[in-house]
């Protein structure tokens, strides 16, 4: 095969039909077609269009024949393509959206060809990408945990090599490396993503999945965002993801976190591990987080982990067999139950997707417990049911029994038919039958008009029962015997609701469109929405009938129907009468329609007719005018609406009718009222469609199972092949007559107005004919559809010879002569009515609806299909039985539904196949495809009703047009010249652009551009010239669609290189470009934003200056117009126009390369070097113009926003302009700096740009000393004018730009200018441009490389320059802050995974220096202290952890070990010194630190004078050290660089916790602040978290009860966070400490201490928390002396014996226990509740504690009291009633 064949996108198409087909494949021509696609991705670098259809091909041949293909598949080409196209600079301009569908589509295909790459990739894929995880600070780390994830296979079964790979020791660095990043979402996404494949594929295989349960549960637990205790549910802490990362990762990682959660603890699972207790403690802990009333952001992740836990539970259920760790019957108990507790708090969620997967989950589970989940959901239902106050609990507890009555039956069934079972017992199979049956009828109340929610439930609840049960009747009569019902009775009374129900409605959309479309009906109601079971329930209802039942039911519908007129429901009484007829049209018809239509004749015999159907004669204009009055018109058109609904598949039985139909019809179209001839319409189209359409017969077969249960079927198994409605010739002879006489003739009638001059005697009623006969023949068209047959598309040579796809909706009817007739027609009336009623839009829109009709073959089946579509999305979810079933022991290939549903897909794709036989035709020689000249002539004249002046007849024209360009590609140029003329031509009114914006912007018209470089050119100068357009509107639209052409561009055509060759009627690339940029300089007076337009073209135009592959080599001429592009924009940055400069930098970022005089220089190809050469002639060039480098250094300073100047003139500009299109939306250039992590503004600048200093770095590249001579001037003035923030800005980013250039000549003019300057720049800074140079400093030093380890040539000597110690008498507080702001910002720079000695040396002085400034008198020198600390002592500390034993070979070990203790030194005097200012602060007076301590503080020890004991200023001094102490936790934490601190901040914690409450408020303020992003921190690992449990428990014994009070608020979240990590030991100590406190002498720490124990006894050993519970109902009943459940004696104060602290710790722990089930009913609870009142007696506190856990008690169980209070015995209600009954006035 020919590459050139194998790029044809028609064969792409082809094979995608190829692929759907039935018929089995060759696998080796598949795998043929897969290594050919391959090779084309990899080989079109430079065309994305051709990688993303062939990315789409190969992904969908990969999917489906996945384990068949026999592939080996190279990951690194892959990498090469996702690397270079979306993470490297591209050589020219490719638009958004084409790069974001192509990131798209080439990780679609990487993930589908995991499974195919080499054994040994995993080890490389890994090796590749594991350096970057040594230094998490790098944003290189978050793009290596984004490859790592898509491309690591996961298949490491032990079949190949890589199953070496998978081994304990990986696991644990891959643990290590995920807990190091803690508080980002994407990070987190990413492993869990990697680990939940890993253990998809290997839970069988490897035997040590069980030591990382704890850590993986601590994982899970931490990334649901839910409060504990007083901390937030969001951390304050987030790592911010840059925007490339962002963009190329993007799988929804921010919120389905949750669904790689849930897969991964489904596969952790095993028989007798630890994973399923793990789930169950979780569920412990989030439960509560599911009530109602505490929803929250965090529901959303709730919901999806319930969805996917069930989701993946049955995924493994069904694919389990063989594997070694299958689930058991316990296994699938214990998860059900602990599901079923998820679901019992969410099914009544406020929000509706939780409520609405509680419900769907427990029908799945329905299927896998039934005795757990059915009792469930009908205790629900019955409790909803009998609410008075909760009544909204009905609507879903109605929709949940709906969604498990399926399961409920069958259970029944499998029970009553079977001896024994292990599902239900008889009786609560008899049960859960009779729940089923009373719901029938005890529901029917819930038919409200008023209540459309109920109502929905009701009818999906209706649908469900029905699709179960078979036929309905008496047993003796036929009917099924899966639910004993009298359903004579049932039958009567859901009509009369139903009637009742229909009488009360009213339409939804009563005030609709001025102009609507006459096929349908506006006036629907709720019951005919998207989600409504209406129509379903009455089909199956008249389907399912026995016989003597569906008599009776259509008798009383004919008697609703016959004596009532309700027009508000006429769609709904319409699909009502066509269920009934589609059941039985023999009986049926006779019954219901045929009145209707007598009814209607005998109305309209005696009214004026205007004879416009041409059955009989015409009236007069006079008799036409008379009209129909109000009531007759109202009840008429009800009737015939009603008809047009119900005679759709009345089939062969309406050939009797033949005479009075077409009688009908004709006197619909007579009569003088349009809403009746729209009626008639709808009566037309109705018959002609049930004579010649395709339709199932059978649907609603019934397939009987076991005890008359219907049998569901899997769209997977063989299907009997339901009965069709094959017309039978007298159905077409008659289908053909109706055509003759409303659409032949009607043709004929309309060709005579439009020819006859002498009919505009009497415009009114021409006027009216008009519409008439347009009716006639739209109804008639729309009738036939696709039946009529198409116009000829092959020539005759090809029609045998070409692939079409079969597909049919009717039988024929008609001939292709007659739709070509049709389409003259239409064209002689559109020339007409354009002629003589341009403006009646009326007419015109009805016009167009045709003119769809005939030119878009298929469109109206396509339409039906995309409803049903639609339609199975939503009913199949609640219609389904899972494959794995263990009611009935089923194990079918798929899931299984009821027949009439797999049917009515069915029927819709066999409508989706007769829209696409139009569309299809495939053949080698493209040029035999025909555009009928009858289709151009129709499609010109829906262009110029595209361009009209109505916006209604332009908007339905344009979709239309739209869909002909789809069919015909080839009329898209023929359209071009008239749709750019409406732009450019002068003449050319406002609404004629209008339209042309509104089709230019489409999908099929910008293709065409990236295709024809002529075509391209006119419409870039139709935009240019299109200012004349000067209102809002039209500008609004023209701006519009040059940034919809800009996000969508995808490069030039191909002609554009060809058209240099002097090719006739082309114009050349050189010359378009000078021309634009002619237009650009301002020639011709161009208005300003077209100015912008214009230089934004140019960037489009850019050829590329070099290539990725050696396949290609630009020309001299494309090498010159780039340079012609880049000078124009370097000109550009001169200009007053504010929006136009940041639109050049940005270009400029993409045209300018790193020129020779990098070092090293630059090298590659001849071509490469020719096209460096000439950009570095272009820039020296220019900047040797006179003043340039000032006035772009001066106006580049007016382009920063600050803080409070969002107002400028010029902001507002550049936010209005269509430039967005390419600064705003335009692919990223460069990398988003800075590629480290930043936590605070002043570390990046306020208003510091990037990229100016990127650009300013890539111009000292291009042009040397050159640019870097012509700078100095203007940079020296911008530095001296302190004053200006513009220009302090921008000179920090050319001073950045310059000093990370490594350019020679910047080297050596470092000692000479720049490093005085810079020095000078830093010094005199003030506060408001400090930041941005703190940003240039950051710049400067940024490392280089893909990890960034690569330094700068001149960081070394920033360095130097900023460690230089200020002079004694200039070392203000000012200077000092600054020079700590700046060296923070250069050392986070500085990587911290490669040893270089220098740089630990530098960092380790520096360390050294921060300690003697701990008690500095400033404030901000303090923070600023505390911020640089974080950074040196995390990176030092990283470093040593990283490099253990691992020195480099210039270090000396003495050097090391120095380094080595100053860090131990550091960490132990940081510790202590806390610990020491934490007690010196809370004695306050009266306490000596002691020496190490003091001296640390600042103070010189003991031997000193009488001065030394000035205890004042201790305080002040443990005050000012402990606030440095704590500004380093803060930037530890915020910046994440907490992790290899962790040590230090467990040792600082207890410090922390005591000083929350101390006399110094501001400190006070710092501690709780640093306590709070504790709380929100990530987990401690093993090694610290008992170090983490000492200090809190040494907290908890403090004398300050305020410090106990810290300790046990902090414990809460502690506790919460490392449930599953904490040891034995830890866990008992705590226990033990908090009972303790529960005796506490101060009343705010018992009172916390309970708060804390109710919490610990959430996810505890259960052992550990009965045991407890044991013990104070123990401790009580000695105390009150009851026994049992009897109720209990109320004891007078002061009875008991007891101190009232005694006391209230027995009462704080029966609060506890209470509060530590806020919704269940254990059997425990209603004793100690009862226990609890007694209490209310005794004094303060203990009766207000008693009061508070009552109430809260109560609140918490409101829900539920109704069944839950069964649980109380009387005397305990009593008890419980007296005292939360309020007192009589008369007591």
């Amino acid at each position: 095969m020919f590459v050139s064949e194998v790029l044809e996108f028609s064969y792409q198409i082809l094979y995608y039909r190829y692929l759907r087909a039935k018929a089995p494949v060759a696998f080796a021509d598949l795998e043929t077609v897969v290594r050919i696609g391959l090779d084309v991705i990899l080989q079109t670098s430079d065309n994305l269009f051709i990688q993303i259809r062939w990315a789409q091909l190969l992904s969908k041949i990969l999917k489906k024949f996945r384990s068949k293909l026999n592939l080996t598949v190279e990951w690194r080409p892959l990498y090469k393509i996702v690397s270079e196209t979306h993470f490297k600079r591209r050589q020219s301009y490719e638009g958004l959206a084409l790069k974001q569908i192509h990131l798209e589509q080439i990780t679609s295909l990487i993930r589908r060809c995991r499974r195919f790459f080499p054994s040994t990739a995993a080890v490389e894929i890994w090796n590749e990408f594991r350096p970057a995880f040594d230094d998490l600070s790098h944003n290189s780390a978050l793009e290596a945990a984004g490859f790592t994830c898509l491309f690591l296979p996961s298949n490491l079964d032990g079949r190949d090599a890589t199953s070496s790979f998978l081994t304990r020791d990986w696991l644990i660095e891959v643990m290590r490396i995920w807990a190091a990043m803690p508080n980002c979402r994407f990070w987190t996404f990413q492993w869990a993503t990697l680990m939940s494949r890993v253990l998809k594929h290997s839970h069988d295989t490897f035997d040590h999945w069980e030591d990382f349960v704890p850590t993986l549960f601590t994982f899970y637990l931490q990334s649901f965002e839910v409060p504990v205790g007083r901390a937030s549910a969001s951390s304050p802490i987030q790592r911010e993801i840059p925007r490339e990362v962002m963009v190329a990762f993007n799988q929804g990682w921010s919120f389905s976190a949750s669904k790689v959660h849930a897969k991964s603890m489904v596969y952790l699972i095993k028989p007798n591990g630890a994973a399923l207790p793990s789930l169950d403690v979780l569920v412990d802990l989030l439960e509560q987080y599911f009530h109602p009333s505490n929803g929250g952001h965090w529901t959303s992740s709730l919901e999806q982990f319930l969805q996917h836990l069930v989701r993946y539970f049955l995924k493994r259920l069904s694919k389990q067999r063989g594997s070694i760790n299958q689930l058991g019957e316990m296994e699938r108990s214990t998860f059900v139950k602990a599901m079923l507790r998820l679901i019992d708090r969410g099914q009544y969620s406020k929000t509706p997707a939780l409520a609405s997967t509680a419900a769907s989950t427990a029908s799945t589970l329905a299927f896998i417990e039934p005795y757990a989940v059915l009792p469930l959901i009908v205790s629900r239902f019955y409790s909803a049911m009998d609410t008075i106050t909760a009544t909204h609990q009905l609507q879903t507890a109605v929709t949940s029994l709906a969604l498990v009555s399926r399961a409920i039956i069958l259970a029944s069934a499998k029970e009553e038919g079977t001896e024994h079972s292990h599902m239900l017992d008889t009786e609560s199979a008899t049960t859960l039958k009779d729940t089923l049956v009373m719901a029938m009828f005890s529901t029917l109340m819930g038919l409200d008009a008023n209540d459309p929610p109920k109502t929905l439930a009701t009818m999906q609840f209706y649908c469900s029962v029905l699709s179960s049960i078979g036929a309905l009747g008496d047993e003796s009569d036929g009917g099924s015997t899966a639910l004993s019902l009298d359903w004579s009775q049932w039958l009567n009374e859901f009509l009369s609701r139903l009637f009742t129900l229909l009488m009360h409605l009213e339409p939804s959309n009563q005030s609709g469109p001025e102009i609507e479309d006459s096929s349908q009906l506006s006036s629907k109601t709720f019951l005919l929405e998207g989600d409504s079971y209406y129509r379903h329930v009455l089909e199956l209802l008249f389907g399912r009938l026995t016989k003597s039942l569906y008599q009776q039911a259509v008798r009383k519908v004919a008697e609703f129907l016959h004596g009532q007129v309700l027009p508000g429901a006429v769609a709904e009484i319409g699909f009502l009468c066509s269920a009934a007829v589609y059941a039985n049209p023999q009986y049926a018809v006779p019954q219901l329609l045929e009145p209707l239509i007598n009814s209607v004749l005998s109305a309209l015999a005696d009214t004026p007719s205007t004879g416009f159907s041409g059955h009989g004669s015409r009236g007069s204009s006079a008799e036409f005018k008379v009209g129909l009055s109000p009531g007759l018109e109202l009840s008429v058109r009800y009737q015939l609406n009603v008809l047009g609904i119900a005679l759709t598949f009345s089939g062969a039985v309406l050939l009797r009718y033949n005479d009075l139909l077409i009688e009908l019809i004709s006197a619909a179209f007579d009569a003088p009222s349009k809403k009746v001839n729209e009626a008639g319409g709808r009566v037309l189209t109705s018959v002609l469609s049930g004579m010649v359409s395709f339709y199932p017969l059978d649907q609603f077969k019934i397939i009987t199972g076991i005890d008359g249960v219907e049998d569901w079927v899997s769209n997977k198994d063989t299907l009997e092949c339901p009965v069709w409605h094959l017309p039978e010739a007298a159905e077409l002879s008659f289908a053909n007559q109706l055509l003759n006489l409303h659409l032949e003739r009607s043709l004929a009638d309309l060709r005579f107005i439009c020819q006859e001059k002498k009919l505009e005697e009497n415009p009114g009623q021409i006027k009216e004919q008009l519409r008439v006969l347009l009716l006639r023949v739209d109804a008639s068209l729309h009738g036939v559809q696709s039946s009529l047959p198409d116009f000829q598309l092959l020539s005759e040579d090809e029609k045998g010879r070409s692939l079409t796809v079969a597909g049919a909706a009717g039988a024929s009817v008609g001939s292709r002569a007659l739709r070509e007739d049709a389409a003259d027609t239409l064209h002689t009336v559109f020339m007409y009515l354009f002629e003589k009623r341009a403006d009646d839009t009326a007419l015109l829109m009805l016009l167009v609806r045709i003119i769809d009709t005939v030119v878009n073959f298929g469109w109206s089946e396509y339409g039906h299909w995309s409803q049903e579509r639609q339609l199975w999305r939503s009913v199949s979810k609640r219609f389904s039985e899972p494959k794995v079933n263990y009611i009935t022991n089923a194990d079918g290939k798929g899931k299984r539904r009821p027949r009439w549903l797999v049917v009515e897909i069915v029927y819709a794709q066999s409508a989706l196949r007769a829209s696409q036989a139009g569309y299809r035709h495939y053949s080698r020689d493209t040029t035999t495809h025909i555009v009928p000249s009858h289709v151009t002539a129709l499609t010109n004249d829906l262009l110029r009703l595209s361009l009209h002046r109505y916006d209604a007849v332009r908007t339905a024209a344009a979709g239309s047009l739209l869909k002909v360009m789809k069919r015909f590609p080839s009329l898209v140029k023929e359209c071009m010249p008239m749709l750019t003329s409406s732009l450019q031509d002068p003449a050319a009114i406002e609404d004629s652009a209008l339209g042309a914006c509104q089709i230019l912007s489409s999908r099929s018209i910008i293709r065409h551009l990236m295709q024809d470089w002529n075509d391209l050119v006119e419409f870039l100068m139709a935009i240019l010239n299109s200012s004349h357009h000067d209102s809002v509107k039209a500008q609004a639209a023209i701006n519009e669609i040059f940034i919809v052409f800009n996000v969508r561009f995808g490069g030039l055509p191909a002609r554009a290189w060809s058209s240099q060759k002097g090719n006739t009627g082309d114009v050349s690339l050189a010359d378009f470009v000078s021309h634009i940029k002619s237009l650009g300089d301002g020639a011709g007076n161009m208005h300003w934003r077209y100015t912008i337009m214009a230089q934004a073209m140019l960037l489009l135009l850019a050829a590329p200056g070099q290539s990725s592959t050696d396949s290609f080599e630009p020309s001299n001429t494309a090498l010159e117009t780039r340079q012609l592009i880049t000078g124009q924009f370097l000109n550009n940055l001169k200009s007053e126009l504010p929006p136009l400069r940041p639109l050049s930098v940005a270009a400029l970022l993409l045209l300018l390369q790193p020129g020779p005089y990098k070092v090293p220089a630059a090298q590659g190809p001849p071509k490469h070097r020719a096209a460096l050469q000439l950009a570095k002639q272009s820039v020296a060039t220019i900047f040797q113009e006179e003043k340039y480098a000032e006035t772009v250094v001066n106006n580049l300073g007016f382009d920063h926003i600050f803080a409070g100047e969002s107002g400028r003139s010029s902001r507002s500009m550049l936010l209005s302009m269509p430039e967005l299109g390419l600064t705003a939306l335009l692919p990223s250039f460069v990398r988003e700096w800075p590629r480290t992590r930043t936590w605070n503004a002043g570390m990046s600048g306020e208003a510091f740009s990037s990229n100016h200093a990127k650009f300013f770095k890539r111009l000292v590249q291009e042009g040397g000393e050159t640019v870097l001579i012509a700078v100095r001037g203007p940079l020296e003035v911008a530095v001296q004018s302190i004053e200006e923030r513009g220009k302090q800005c921008v000179a920090a980013e050319l001073v950045a730009g310059v000093l990370h250039s490594d350019v020679q000549s910047v080297l050596d003019a470092w000692s000479v200018w720049i490093r005085p300057l810079l020095r000078k720049a830093l010094l005199q800074s003030t506060v408001e441009s400090a930041p941005e140079w703190a940003a240039c400093v950051r710049f400067a030093v940024t490392g280089k490389g893909r990890l960034g380890r690569n330094a700068p040539l001149l960081r070394s000597q920033v360095l130097e320059s900023l460690v230089e110690p200020l002079a004694q008498s200039s070392a203000s507080t000012s200077l000092v802050t600054k020079r700590l702001m700046f060296l923070r910002a250069a050392l986070v720079e500085v990587s911290s995974a490669s040893w270089s000695t220098s740089n630990v040396l530098y960092q380790s002085t520096i360390l050294s220096e921060l300690m003697s400034c701990m008690t500095h008198p400033a404030a901000q020198v303090r923070e600023g202290v505390g911020n640089l600390m974080c950074v040196v002592a995390s990176n030092l500390e990283h470093l040593f952890a990283l490099h253990k034993g691992v020195i480099e070979a210039g270090a000396t070990m003495e050097e090391t070990l120095v380094v080595d203790e100053s860090v131990k030194k550091w960490s132990f005097e940081m510790v202590e010194g806390a610990t020491a200012a934490a007690v010196k602060i809370q004695a306050g007076t009266g306490l000596s630190l002691g020496g190490t301590a003091l001296a640390a503080l600042g103070g010189v020890g003991p031997s000193s004078s009488a001065n030394e004991d000035d205890e004042g200023t201790e305080v002040e001094a443990a005050s000012k050290w402990m606030e440095t102490t704590l500004y380093f936790v803060i930037a530890s934490l915020k910046s994440g660089r907490a992790v290899p601190l962790n040590g230090i901040i467990v040792g600082l914690l207890r410090p922390i916790l005591s000083i929350q409450e101390c006399s110094d408020k501001e400190l006070s303020s710092l501690a709780k602040r640093a306590l709070q992003l504790l709380n929100s921190a990530a987990p401690f690992d093993i090694d610290h978290i008992d170090g983490a449990v000492i200090a809190v428990l040494g907290a908890a014994t403090d004398a300050n009860w305020h410090t106990r009070v810290s300790a046990l608020t902090f414990l809460q979240s502690l506790v919460y966070r490392h449930t599953f990590i904490l040891g034995g030991d830890a866990t008992e100590a705590l226990w033990r400490q908090v009972q303790d406190l529960l005796s506490d002498p101060q009343l705010e720490v018992r009172e916390s201490a309970a708060t804390t124990l109710s919490g610990m006894l959430k996810g505890t050993d259960s052992k550990q928390a009965k045991a407890f519970r044991e013990q104070v109902t123990s401790t009580v009943s000695s105390l009150q002396g009851s026994p049992g459940g009897k109720k209990p004696r109320k004891r007078g104060v002061g009875e008991t014996g007891l101190s009232i602290n005694a006391l209230h710790r027995i009462v704080l722990g029966l609060a506890a226990c209470i509060l530590s089930v806020p919704y269940d009913m254990p059997s425990w609870l209603p004793e100690m509740v009862t226990q609890l009142v007694a209490f209310s007696r005794e004094p303060a506190p203990v009766r207000s504690t008693v009061s508070k856990t009552i109430a809260e008690f109560r609140r918490t169980h409101s829900d539920t009291w109704s069944f839950q209070k069964a649980a109380f015995s009387d005397d305990q209600l009593e008890v419980l009633s007296d005292l939360t009954s309020s007192a009589s006035y008369f007591a």
